[in-house]
């Protein structure tokens, strides 16, 4: 009897312990009820032109997601930050939207400083920084692994300079590249500064000829000292890195004191709307910008047809909201965004179940897209954690774009290109 007692006991309690495990293996296996997004862009401030045009180009895409079923059926909830062109204010906006917004990953963030500053913040509190904007390799020179960056870092765009200036520039000149006098201008922030010494090095190694290389204040008011020992080096070409502000400031100088170049490649600001509003079609016509591609200008005709698609309304959408065409830093956004929402968290979802910093980490390590498979053309593969540079795309790319007839248009490389390009630029008197 007390066999059979123990026996019926033994059988509740298996019972019982089904009954409670069911529950819970079917919480554990319920899928994510959202996954929740901040956009951490500098919408005010100096930088808020080109920021706001990277947050909107995310923002499209984010609600695309969203209209088609968010991430298989989990939605998207869009979270909205504004570091205010400051690094401090974007460490406390990140910080808030963790704490506020339980927010599983940050987007951002345009300005390399920024993203410094965001990053620990994002990895102390086990969130991802997928980085659309920013290229300093400072941004995360500590390796955190929660980084993820789709757009390429500096040493790209110095790249395409010398591709550039070695295939086309220097012919087109007259020259021989090893003789062209070459000038490298940038800012003292993360971003300028990074970009500026990427030129420089590459350019040195290879042999080219640098007859000066300046670095300025970021909060300049007055570039007339910049501008003036620039002339007085008389090179042919000038590489310049400002931020958007000074990018202005530096070419209604340029104007004052009559400095003439053969070719001006810029960049940030010399590739915004702002730049052609401030100086006309005739102002600006002919200076080079260097950077991701500018999607109302770029040859779409190596994307995927389903790629080409998509970036054409995004492109139209974007002026219509915009009321400017959708060019470099509305690119980063709508490209960095689309392999998230369509390649990263599909995967981490079907894989993990969650969207958790380590389930997204690891799913960013399968990533494999080909060029032709995102918006910008480039395809996107990220370095690991056992990388000395973690969370890169080492498949992203930079362009050589042209300011021509009000329009910047990719020119370099010609697979990208949708204009050709051309050399020498007008003098000041020509113009």
């Amino acid at each position: 009897m007390k066999s059979r007692v123990s026996r019926i006991f033994a059988l509740l309690v298996v019972i019982g312990l089904a009954f409670t495990m069911v529950p819970q293996a079917l919480a554990a296996s319920a899928k994510p009820k959202e996954v929740r997004i901040g956009l951490l862009f500098p919408t005010s401030g100096g930088f808020s032109l080109l920021g706001t045009d990277q947050m909107k180009g995310a923002e499209m895409v984010l609600k695309w997601a969203n209209s088609n079923g968010g991430i298989n059926g989990v939605p998207i909830k869009i979270v909205y930050g504004d570091s205010a062109s400051n690094a401090a204010a974007g460490a406390t906006a990140a910080q808030r939207m963790i704490d506020n917004d339980k927010v599983n990953i940050i987007i951002g963030s345009y300005s390399s400083g920024i993203a410094q500053a965001v990053m620990p913040v994002a990895q102390r509190n086990n969130v991802i920084l997928w980085e659309v904007g920013a290229v300093s390799p400072t941004v995360n020179s500590q390796g955190y692994s929660n980084f993820l960056r789709t757009v390429g870092v500096s040493k790209t765009y110095a790249a395409a300079d010398y591709d550039f200036v070695t295939k086309f520039l220097a012919k087109k000149l007259g020259k021989k590249a090893t003789d062209l006098k070459i000038a490298i201008a940038n800012n003292d922030g993360a971003f300028a500064a990074s970009v500026g010494d990427a030129v420089k090095d590459l350019f040195v190694a290879k042999g080219m000829n640098i007859v000066a290389k300046e670095v300025y204040p970021a909060t300049s008011t007055d570039l007339t000292p910049l501008v003036l020992k620039l002339k007085a080096a008389a090179p042919d070409v000038l590489f310049l890195t400002p931020d958007a502000p000074d990018s202005l400031l530096f070419w209604q100088t340029a104007k004052t004191q009559d400095f003439n170049v053969s070719a001006l490649v810029g960049s940030s600001g010399i590739g915004g709307a702002g730049f052609v509003a401030k100086f006309g079609n005739a102002g600006v016509e002919g200076v080079y910008d260097v950077e991701a591609p500018a999607l109302a200008s770029m040859n779409t005709s190596g994307l995927k047809s389903r790629v080409a698609d998509l970036t054409a309304q995004w492109v139209k959408d974007f002026a219509l909201a915009m009321g400017h065409p959708c060019a470099v830093h509305c690119g980063d956004g709508i490209g960095g965004t689309y392999t998230l929402v369509t390649d990263v968290l599909p995967r981490a979802l079907r894989v993990s179940n969650s969207f958790s910093a380590s389930a997204i980490v690891s799913a960013a390590s399968k990533t494999l897209i080909q060029d032709g498979g995102t918006p910008q053309g480039f395809g996107v593969q990220f370095t690991g954690t056992n990388s000395s540079t973690v969370g890169e795309n080492i498949k992203a790319k930079s362009v050589i774009m042209q300011w021509q007839g009000g329009a910047l248009k990719v020119v370099w490389p010609a697979a990208l290109a949708t204009s050709t390009p051309s050399a020498p630029m007008k003098t000041w008197a020509q113009r």
